[in-house]
């Protein structure tokens, strides 16, 4: 993970994008989950199977597939 923007997204760095049974899926760091498109952050230009880059996603969403620990309050 590269870190947070201060607005509710985390980075993640060195990300795969792939498809598997009609679904647009992305690996990191030996793990793989469904690629939210939906709600990517607007500078994450990770897209189609076969990009390689930055992903940016919400960090409530990060923690409910324990990519990070979730946040204490």
């Amino acid at each position: 993970m590269d870190g947070e923007n201060g607005k509710g997204y985390v980075w993640f760095e060195n990300c795969h994008v792939f498809s598997k049974d009609m679904r647009l899926l992305v690996a990191w760091d030996g793990r793989i989950v469904p690629l939210p498109v939906a709600i990517l952050h607007p500078d994450c230009r990770l897209a189609a199977s076969g990009d390689v880059g930055r992903l940016g996603v919400p960090r409530r969403w990060a923690e409910q597939r324990e990519l990070i620990p979730r946040a204490t309050t």
